[in-house]
């Protein structure tokens, strides 16, 4: 048995398929040539040199079944079977022709593109080129295989392309070891995945060698053929379905509440629900009890009138505009803090806007008695209204006994360790200004340094100070801002770094060092989204996020995300949770570190049904 012969027989046999799929895989990057050159433009791109290279598993998979079926041809297979020959060798040198004859075929894109950079002296190429090679390789090999198998040539195309897909989307479905798919499997792409590739290939052909040396036929059936996809199908998304919903729920409870959006809060280690519920949870199950006996409706609880004003009460949160409150619970008494600002409204000529002019701010302290919230104190620090005075943007948050209240460029230390009687300490008027008033963004340029100015209150230890620095440069709005109960900053082993979602992945920032004005940061590393992620939501509208006890949490309407920050500077995912017909309005993370989730129903799936939209308590188990 000769194999020259052999080898120019295979080619003569595939010349027709390989340059068709030659002019399939160039008829892109030379459709671009052609289109730039009538336009006067010499500059090449990679863009569908690229987009042709994803192709080529495809063409390899039909080059691996053209290269074998005319041999298993009845009357061929007959006669070369009834001959003396070396089937081992033989199958040997058919698939390893093929191969290679493929792999020129996917080169020819490559080729091309270098040849025209070098022509028009462009720039570099920049192509990924390894991973569709490994792939056009599994494809070769699977459909070489099949097609010895099943012996016909669309068939066993089908399947072999099939089987390529499902072992390469099954490592990111497995409830493998790996805890993020984007830290864990896409930087072994060249370890895990190339195993993966090489071991399926090398078992391929083992399998099509011992599928011809004895004679082996599988006759399929196309009805057959189709369940057996639709399960593999079923299979990946039953797989998919527990990676975007990994996280445990530990219960799901219906509650019966007329509000629209709906508010969870902290009352030291408890978490209060729209202001006048406690949410208890005992061995993995949810309680609710009334604070006080009953709830905060009547006119006790609102902001006491003043003629002639209308009020706007803060601190309020992210994208939903319901009021924010600060709790404080002393024995067995439960207080509340928020800051009214007061404004006149009068409409532009004839306009049909209208113009706001805040002119008077209270910070107040409310007592929940009987079945109400009675206001117990008040200070008016309407002289932090420096600037601004059409659209105020006010937040407060509370460390230890300190109620720091940031008004515009201001801020007031307030002593509440009575919050009957409340002591202003100290005031910084104008001392704020530095701070973006629309919310700042680290700078595109990740490799510069940069400075985050530190917050002048003397009254607060250094750790909190530079954490409350860091939440008012990034999280400071004139709309919502969850400062008030949520941090951004990561505070371990004496070092601080903060996460920020950027763009298209999430970032981490370190602080490096600080002085008695500014913070000085520099990033640190970040963290794409994934496909699996994206698909449940937008990644940029992940906006209500935080940190707390290493993990950062993030979500945006249906979907929460789970990251822990402390794997050695890197950012891991650990857990997702999705529903997809509801909203989440809000979520606490308890001191046993489960995650209570408020959701409410979808307005246009309830509006399509004509039915009351329900909100929902999910107790969640906070993802290891």
């Amino acid at each position: 048995m000769r194999i020259s012969g052999i080898i120019h027989q295979q080619i003569c046999q595939l010349k027709w398929h390989l340059l068709a799929c030659l002019g399939l895989i160039m008829v892109l990057p030379v459709e671009e040539v052609i289109v730039n050159l009538r336009a006067g433009d010499h500059n090449f791109t990679t863009g569908m040199t690229s987009l042709a290279i994803m192709f080529g598993p495809f063409l390899a998979g039909l080059i691996a079944c053209a290269n074998i079926q005319g041999d298993l041809d009845e009357k061929r297979y007959i006669f070369w079977r009834s001959k003396p020959a070396n089937v081992k060798l033989l199958i040997i040198i058919k698939f390893f022709t093929g191969l290679i004859a493929s792999l020129l075929i996917i080169a020819c894109p490559v080729v091309f593109t270098i040849l025209c950079k070098i022509i028009w002296d462009s720039e570099g190429i920049d192509i990924f080129i390894p991973l569709p090679i490994l792939i056009s390789i599994l494809t070769y090999s699977l459909c070489f295989a099949c097609n010895v198998l099943v012996r016909k040539t669309a068939r066993a195309w089908l399947i072999g392309m099939l089987m390529t897909g499902f072992l390469l989307v099954l490592p990111f479905m497995l409830p493998l070891d790996f805890k993020d798919y984007m830290n864990d499997i896409m930087f072994l792409m060249f370890g895990f995945f190339m195993t993966i590739i090489l071991a399926a290939s090398v078992a391929a052909f083992i399998f099509a060698l011992f599928a011809a040396m004895y004679d082996w036929h599988l006759r399929t059936n196309l009805k057959v053929l189709l369940w057996v996809g639709a399960g593999l199908v079923f299979t990946l998304m039953m797989l998919f379905s527990s990676q975007v919903a990994n996280i445990k729920v530990l219960q799901e409870k219906e509650i019966d509440i007329s509000y629209r959006w709906n508010s969870l809060d902290y009352a030291g280690s408890r978490v209060v629900f729209q202001g006048y519920i406690y949410v208890d949870t005992d061995k993995g199950r949810i309680s609710l009890n009334n604070i006080s006996g009953g709830p905060n409706f009547g006119l006790a609880s609102r902001p006491p009138r003043m003629e002639g004003y209308r009020v706007r009460r803060y601190p309020r949160r992210p994208r939903y505009p319901s009021r924010g409150r600060i709790y404080k619970n002393i024995g067995n008494d439960i207080y509340s803090f928020v800051i009214d600002a007061y404004f006149h409204q009068e409409q532009e000529g004839h306009s049909t806007s209208q113009k706001r002019t805040y002119e008077k701010i209270y910070l107040r302290s409310y007592k929940h008695t009987e079945k109400y919230w009675t206001l117990v104190c008040e200070l008016d620090i309407s002289d932090c209204l420096t600037d601004r005075i059409d659209t105020p943007r006010a937040t407060m948050r509370l460390i230890d006994n300190r109620l720091i209240a940031c008004v515009h460029n201001s801020c007031v230390v307030v002593d509440v360790t009575e919050p009957g009687e409340l002591k202003i300490i100290d005031k910084y008027l104008d001392k704020l200004k530095k701070y973006g008033p629309y919310g700042s963004k680290p700078p595109k340029n990740r490799k510069k340094e940069f400075a985050i100015p530190l917050v002048p209150v003397e009254e607060i230890e250094l750790q909190e100070k530079i954490k409350l620095s860091i939440d008012l440069n990034y999280q400071f709005h004139y709309g919502g801002n969850n400062i008030y109960k949520y941090s951004i900053v990561d505070v371990h082993d004496g070092k601080f770094a903060f996460f920020f979602i950027d763009y298209d992945d999430i970032a981490r920032f370190d602080v490096i060092r600080w002085d008695d004005e500014k913070v000085y940061c520099k990033y640190g590393s970040s963290r794409p989204f994934t496909i699996l992620e994206s698909v449940t939501g937008a990644d940029r509208f992940y906006d209500d996020n935080f940190v707390k006890n290493g993990k950062f949490y993030c979500r945006n309407n249906h979907t929460l995300l789970v990251f822990d920050v402390r794997a050695n500077s890197r950012i891991r995912k650990l857990g997702h949770f999705v529903r997809m017909s509801y909203g989440i309005s809000d979520m606490a993370v308890l001191d046993d570190d489960n995650i209570v989730l408020c959701m409410r129903q979808d307005y246009d799936l309830v509006e399509k049904h004509s039915k009351k939209p329900k909100t929902y308590l999910y107790l969640l188990k906070n993802p290891e």
